[in-house]
């Protein structure tokens, strides 16, 4: 339990360092990560099959080994090490220009660049990808019942539903700095985060462990016949995350919310229909849509829901050429992925030697008649593989398809919050090919620790439906 309390702790943080975690915010996520994970193998009383504690200790180690996803994010920060350690380029700057040299490497090994820690590099980059192996690994570990990964889920909730209602409470407040006190490099920051779109997409995966649990709970309580449960607490949070999420101005994420509520509503009526019929009542039901429907009213007009709206709008209509633009710099990423696929160019090295191709379209150049960098290519399913070349991309998919295919295993469509979980974390991956959320180590490390908590939990409840 103290490896799971940890692991909390690890998550709350995450979002409320400013700008999605500096430096020093990085360091105490790898810090608490390693905690968790050495409190996760620590050897604990073996329990027998009605949970009763016995004399013995349980060695956690043999848990650990037989985790694939252990061995393939092992793998992977041995690949970017590598690329740290074989440099084909360095960072080279005066006062006002930066520029990158090339240097002789092995050219046979996964290459990357030599650049300051504090603007990143592959180190850095290792730090933040160490982070989220290891609090997934410590999931995977400490994780042993179902009540633990429902604290998680609660803890997520509880912590996403803060974080929008002092985001809301700042914009209604009308000021210019995050924290009421420090300067924000965008006037578009909303809550702790400096780019609205990280902090719409971090509110999202909040909103999907909210609208799963609520889902989880609405069954539950039909099928044991409750007279009351938390799952209305639960959509009310949802719907207020909701809310936050088109406060923050952030197009594509309002979308994906939009479309998450929506199909997570279909998950709950499918499985509605499981229960026999004598446990459903329609007239609550409708009572909690109506409560929920003028609450939704209430907030969009206490938001300016129409200046949103009509941000969004600008999106569809092509009134706003962001959207546009960033189709040309995924064609430009593009053009740098067909150079470097192999291997790639480095972890963290894109904003360095993207340049180089952004140069040949004028229209990535200049903005508001100023020179323009791009840091990011504004699509991590392309940005991702130009770092780690398609060697180091196909480590993560291997997680990920391992993942789904313990998921399939366990029916996870059968099971509310199975169900709504993925989808979820489905559609955040969507939503990668035109933003850039895994760039935002808060929301990374959140989307893969939620991985293991949905596939022990579908686990444990097919365990449960069996016994």
């Amino acid at each position: 339990m103290a490896a799971v309390a940890i692991v909390g702790v690890h998550l709350a943080f995450l979002p409320w360092a400013i700008g999605g975690m500096p430096v020093w915010a990085q360091i105490v996520s790898a810090a608490l990560a390693a905690a968790g994970f050495g409190v996760a193998l620590i050897p604990r009383a073996a329990r027998d099959d009605t949970g009763v504690a016995l004399p013995a200790r349980q060695a956690m180690w043999p848990r650990l080994i037989a985790f694939p996803v252990f061995w393939i994010g092992l793998a992977l920060l041995g690949y970017i090490a590598v690329q740290a350690l074989n440099p084909a380029w360095v960072f080279r700057s005066d006062a006002a220009n930066f520029w990158m040299e090339r240097i002789p490497h092995r050219e046979w090994l996964p290459a990357g660049v030599s650049a300051p820690f504090e603007r990143w590099n592959p180190w850095r980059s290792l730090l933040v990808y160490g982070s989220a192996w290891l609090t997934i690994c410590t999931v995977w570990v400490a994780c042993t019942r179902r009540r633990s990964l429902q604290l998680l889920l609660i803890a997520l909730v509880a912590n996403g539903v803060l974080l929008a209602a002092f985001g809301v409470v700042q914009k209604l407040s009308g000021t210019a700095k995050i924290y009421w006190s420090l300067p924000s490099p965008s006037l578009w920051f909303f809550a702790s985060f400096v780019y609205k779109n990280h902090a719409a997409a971090y509110l999202n995966l909040a909103l999907t462990a909210a609208a799963a649990l609520g889902a989880w709970y609405h069954v539950r309580g039909l099928r044991r016949h409750e007279k009351s449960n938390p799952a209305g607490l639960f959509a009310f949070f949802a719907l207020g995350l909701a809310v936050a999420v088109l406060a923050s101005y952030a197009r594509g994420a309002t979308i994906v919310m939009l479309v998450l509520l929506v199909g997570c509503a279909g998950v709950l009526l499918w499985h509605r229909r499981t229960v026999p019929s004598g446990s459903r009542n329609p007239a609550i039901a409708l009572a909690l849509l109506v409560v929920f429907g003028v609450f939704l009213v209430t907030g969009f007009r206490a938001l300016r829901s129409r200046d949103a709206l009509a941000h969004l709008r600008q999106g569809f209509t092509q009134q706003d050429r962001a959207l546009e633009v960033r189709g040309v710099a995924t064609s430009a990423a593009l053009e740098m992925l067909a150079e470097n696929r192999a291997t790639g160019v480095g972890a963290g090295a894109f904003r360095y030697l993207f340049p180089i191709h952004q140069a040949k379209h004028p229209e990535l150049t200049m903005s508001h008649g100023e020179r323009r960098h791009w840091e990011h290519a504004h699509n991590d399913l392309v940005q991702l593989p130009i770092e780690l070349g398609f060697a180091g991309a196909a480590l993560g998919l291997l997680a990920l398809g391992c993942a789904l295919l313990m998921l399939s295993r366990n029916h996870f469509w059968d099971h509310p919050l199975g169900a709504c979980g993925v989808l979820g974390l489905a559609l955040l991956l969507v939503y990668a090919w035109w933003d850039f959320p895994f760039q935002c180590p808060a929301i990374l490390i959140t989307w893969c620790a939620l991985w293991p908590v949905l596939v022990l939990w579908v686990k444990f409840e097919e365990q449960s439906a069996a016994g």
